[in-house]
């Protein structure tokens, strides 16, 4: 390395020295003055009786400054960002509750106008009480059940067996000249499918007639269901040799002339207009009775069979009452209670009831003895199956009758039928 190499570095060296001292002392300068300069104040400041920070007396050198300047915004930088978090999460959390709140409110009030509606008079225009619905319901079951009990009771039981083959034997026996004296509509086999068809089709018609279109398919639709269910019945249950010396130990329930009586009465009832329903259930008691017992007195059936088919038939019938909708129903202006359906569902019901309770009473009478088929008590054999007989068409036809006026006139909610008649004024 040259002289004039070592000369050139110990030069730049001792210049940068020298720069580096003069910036220091002009620091120091700067501070001091400024020191001087925040005294003088304080001075003043303390002379007009006013107060000064003292920490302010001497300020720190510019970098200090600007370190502590840093120092002081990072921590309110970062608690306004964390005041920002905590604000942003609190309003989702406001959100997420005010949306649970409001959804809570609106089905609460969905609820609450929807079961206003149910009452409302749009909703009662093309809709029955829900009341009038169980209750259809709730009796088509009850009744279902009682038909598949009346089977089980005569059927698969011993006793049901024999009562059932002593009836069969006996009827006819007992009143030899009853076919002579009943029209030929409940004892010829003819006469009674010709009267049902025609009852079906006048139903049919009179539901078109009125533009009950709706009535109609509901109709239609319960004559198949009806049909397939006694014919289908008749051909799948099985009927157990519980006795070989019982005659004729194929199934015949439930009795297919009785439940096409009963299907046709059912159909009436449905499609005519208001003022008709009381006499055509009055007609349908009279036409099912008769046919039940008829294909009793001919040995076509048995009691049970009877028995079985009212049951069965009608029950579905109250089952499609359940859902009467629109053209289903009476028009809005022309609803009102009916005095004559309301004695006569009473009467029907109460007529039932009782004959259902004299014929239960009078078989348990005789059910201990029936092995025997005992002379003396053949007579109330044959009243006790006429009574069940007649019993059972009446109360189911008088709860149907009721169900019918209730579904498509809906009134108040104490009293689906309308208001109780009023007794003649002296």
């Amino acid at each position: 390395m040259s002289f004039s190499t070592i000369l050139y570095i110990v030069c730049s060296y001792s210049v940068l020295i020298f720069r580096s001292s003069c910036a220091h002392r002009s620091n120091r300068v700067l501070c001091t003055h400024m020191a001087d300069e925040m005294n003088n104040q304080n001075a003043e400041h303390q002379g007009a009786g006013e107060t000064v920070n003292p920490t302010m007396a001497i300020p720190a050198p510019p970098s200090q400054v600007s370190q502590q300047k840093n120092e002081i915004l990072m921590p309110s930088h970062r608690e306004e960002s964390n005041n920002s978090n905590e604000q942003s999460s609190n309003a989702s959390d406001d959100k997420a509750l005010n949306t649970k709140a409001s959804t809570e409110a609106t089905a609460k009030s969905a609820a609450n106008i929807s079961s206003r509606d149910r009452g409302s008079d749009e909703y009662l225009a093309t809709h029955p009480r829900v009341s009038a619905v169980v209750s259809s319901i709730v009796f088509a079951v009850l009744g279902l059940v009682a038909s598949a009990a009346v089977f089980y009771a005569g059927v698969w039981t011993l006793p049901g067996q024999r009562f059932d083959s002593w009836m069969w034997s006996d009827m006819s026996r007992l009143f030899p000249s009853i076919e002579s004296l009943a029209p030929s509509l409940f004892t010829d086999s003819r006469w009674i499918i010709v009267a049902s068809v025609v009852m079906i089709a006048l139903a049919l018609l009179v539901a078109v007639v009125r533009k009950r279109f709706y009535t109609f398919a509901l109709t239609v639709v319960f004559i198949i269901a009806a049909f397939v269910s006694s014919y289908g019945l008749k051909r799948v249950l099985p009927r157990p040799v519980l006795d070989a010396y019982i005659p004729d130990p194929a199934n015949s329930a439930p009795s297919g002339h009785t439940a096409l009586a009963t299907i046709a009465s059912v159909c009436l009832v449905l499609c005519v207009p208001r003022v008709l329903r009381a006499i055509c259930a009055v007609w349908a008691v009279i036409f099912t009775t008769s046919v039940g017992i008829m294909v009793i007195y001919d040995n076509w059936h048995r009691p049970t069979d009877s028995i079985m088919a009212i049951l069965l038939v009608v029950s579905l019938g109250l089952l499609a009452m359940a859902f009467t909708r629109a053209s289903g129903m009476d028009e809005v202006g022309t609803r009102k209670s009916s005095v004559s359906i309301q004695i006569t569902a009473s009467v029907l019901i109460v007529a039932g009831a009782c004959a259902i309770g004299y014929g239960s009473y009078v078989l348990a009478q005789i059910y201990p003895v029936v092995q025997y088929r005992p002379d003396a008590l053949s007579l109330y054999g044959v009243y006790a199956t006429i009574a069940l007989i007649a019993g059972f068409s009446s109360f189911m036809f008088g709860l149907l009758l009721a169900m019918r006026q209730a579904t498509a006139a809906p009134l108040t909610r104490f009293g689906l039928l309308g208001k109780p008649p009023a007794p003649p004024r002296a």
